[in-house]
């Protein structure tokens, strides 16, 4: 389909033959309102005869890229066909300067953490720890733990390599952006240089070529967690910020074009006349609300309600754009990847439900001692320490139709001779509003009740390579955390029946912060089960519990009311035979001065693994003091101080 002599039909701003020339009459018709609006209805009811909506007719997956230049002088044609001014031998390039670069960008980025995660798997043992290699390894680890904090808003930032990434991000997004000129045509009433601002195109270009990369970040199941082994909630940061610079790109494409034509005097012409200006709008609204909904407060104040509208949304979003984009140059193309990421995303995680899970898990609720929601699901699958799943409970009404990620507070129990055993996945799920309220309210009017789920995953975890090659394990967490340390307990006392005379004797230090006189003795109560009649193992294993609630003796009437129909204090004998060496102090513990601690008093040829999962003071205190430890290695004699964070949301 010929393209117009004087219409630059780009992204965004594409337009037919027929659509032009219906706008050329609207406007010389506003003078008569009447007339203009049965134009304007003739024009849209030609559109919906013809078969397909708000679609040029005939509808082509590609749209031409010749253009022939009918400028009055050479010089014109020239200055109007430069390299980044999008047109290049008489051929329409928009697409090729900036979309194909962009994807190229991202590409770098993942080809770049693929290959590292490729050497680390592969290098043998010998050069990982090399004093040159453990260097980089402890330059790597300071930037992947570092992390700033707004105290006021109780807000921790991306650790300092994520934010160094976004650094890049941002410059080359700006550079494409902004650095190439004009930003608009030095159009007069005279010549005409086109109708689309060159700003407009190509931040046009630009937003599109995010949008797969926006939809492969967001998958549970996706090709960048199989290629760099970074778990899907730890892309989320990733995902948000590919949509902040998707949804920005998309402000920056609009403005220029509604600057341009209140220039021109036909504003209210193009939009009642092309039905690529409100496409677009409601497109860039959808697009507004996913950005703005998915902010944690607002996501958190009602998760059920992002999630469906968050589906609802994407489909309007997409449907909208795909119209607006009407085929325009490869515009389709970027919708053909998003769609075949999306597809294979959505098709692995449904086969992986359907074909290892199935519908025959049925999940025993009932109420720990201390409000915990404890989800029993007799099972033959396999997890490690630190994973998680998406459950999703089929008779709990409209809950159904969305699945809620739970830490695993079990490890499987071990197998003999490689036959399959039945084994229990426990979640210990703490109440707070929407989903987990109603659960727990349910649970404690059907205590024991079983109930069908489905099941999701396991997704994240430890690094399991380093858990059980650390000499030193310190393991930190508050509140809801309680149930995520009891399978690293598990994991220690496996480890220890393992280990030979002749090898170095692992020891672990735990560290747990509550508020809860409750949660407290019920974690006290849990360590106990797990360690009991394994007396060998407890001499090597320190329990800290701290409180940092009411002082008992000046506590509300309610805590003390809850407090009265709690089992009665261990005395301190009693809890060391219990947990091992385990203290109970009623101080806020000092994170930072205790993982110094532990690094002063590591050997250089030992490993120290810190793992942490509670709120987000506590995250920022712990990694931090670690990422120091990187710092200090990097002056001295390096030591392998390894970190693995769990969000507390996902608790």
């Amino acid at each position: 389909m010929p393209l117009g002599d004087d219409k630059t039909r780009l992204l965004f701003s594409c337009t037919s033959s027929k659509d032009r020339g219906f706008r050329r009459q609207g406007a010389a018709l506003t003078s008569s309102p009447t007339k203009a609006s049965s134009l304007v209805t003739s024009g849209i009811m030609e559109h919906m005869n013809h078969g397909m909506p708000w679609l040029d007719q005939p509808v082509r997956f590609h749209s031409s890229r010749q253009y022939t230049c009918k400028l009055n002088f050479t010089d014109q044609c020239e200055y109007q066909q430069g390299y980044w001014r999008f047109w290049r031998e008489s051929r329409y390039e928009a697409d090729h300067r900036y979309a194909l670069p962009t994807i190229a960008f991202f590409m770098a980025a993942i080809v770049l953490f693929s290959t590292g995660n490729l050497v680390q798997q592969a290098s043998p043992r010998r050069l990982l720890h090399s004093r040159p290699t453990r260097k980089l390894i402890a330059l790597h680890r300071y930037l992947s733990y570092r992390t700033l904090r707004i105290e006021v808003l109780n807000w921790n930032s991306a650790p300092l390599g994520i934010l160094l990434l976004a650094a890049i991000g941002i410059i080359y997004f700006f550079c494409m952006t902004l650095a190439p000129k004009p930003y608009y045509w030095p159009n007069t009433h005279e010549l005409n240089y086109g109708n689309s601002p060159p700003l407009a195109t190509r931040a046009g270009r630009l937003s599109l070529a995010c949008m797969p990369f926006v939809f492969a970040t967001a998958g549970k199941s996706n090709f960048i967690t199989l290629l760099t082994g970074v778990s899907h909630e730890r892309l989320q940061v990733v995902h948000r910020w590919i949509s902040y610079a998707f949804f920005i790109l998309a402000l920056i494409h609009t403005f220029p074009f509604i600057v341009y034509h209140i220039w021109q005097g036909d504003i209210k012409e193009e939009w009642d006349s092309s039905v690529f200006y409100w496409t677009g709008v409601i497109a860039l609204l959808a697009q507004a609300y996913l950005t703005f909904a998915s902010f944690a407060p607002l996501r958190n104040w009602c998760y059920e309600w992002f999630k469906f509208s968050h589906f609802v949304a994407v489909l309007v979003f997409m449907l909208f754009l795909l119209f607006h984009c009407d085929g325009t140059l490869s515009s389709w193309d970027y919708f053909v990847a998003t769609g075949t990421l999306f597809a294979l995303s959505w098709l692995h995680r449904q086969t992986s439900i359907l074909f290892e899970y199935g519908f025959r898990h049925h999940a025993t609720l009932n109420l720990a001692a201390n409000g915990f929601v404890q989800v029993t699901v007799p099972t033959t699958t396999t997890w490690t320490v630190g994973q998680h799943y998406f459950v999703r409970f089929m008779s709990m009404g409209p809950h159904m139709l969305t699945n809620h990620p739970f830490s695993a507070c079990s490890l499987p129990e071990k197998r003999f001779s490689g036959a399959e055993r039945e084994t229990s996945l426990v979640f210990y799920i703490r109440p707070r509003a929407g989903f987990t309220a109603r659960l727990a309210r349910y649970t404690e009017s059907h205590p024991g009740f079983k109930v069908p789920v489905l099941l999701d995953g396991p997704y994240g975890g430890v690094d399991m390579r380093q858990l059980e090659s650390s000499d030193r394990l310190v393991v930190f967490a508050g509140e809801s955390g309680a149930g995520w340390v009891l399978p690293f307990v598990t994991a220690f006392i496996r480890r220890m029946e393992k280990t030979d005379s002749g090898h170095v004797t692992p020891s672990m230090r735990i560290v747990f912060v509550t508020r809860d006189l409750a949660t407290r003795r019920w974690f006290e109560l849990a360590l106990s089960e797990l360690l009991s009649h394994r007396e060998g193992i407890r001499s090597h294993l320190t329990v800290e519990v701290y409180y940092t609630g009411y002082n008992e003796e000046k506590a509300p009437n309610w805590v003390s009311s809850v407090d009265a129909n709690l089992d009665p204090e261990p005395r301190a004998d009693e809890l060391k035979g219990m947990c091992g060496d385990c203290k109970r102090l009623d101080i806020r513990p000092d994170l930072r001065c205790m993982v110094s601690e532990e690094a002063a008093a590591l050997h250089p040829s030992s490993t120290l693994g810190v793992f942490v999962c509670g709120p987000l003071d506590m995250q920022n205190d712990v990694a931090n003091a670690v990422a120091k430890e990187q710092v200090v290695a990097l002056g001295q004699e390096p030591k392998n101080i390894y970190l693995h964070m769990e969000h507390f949301s996902w608790a």
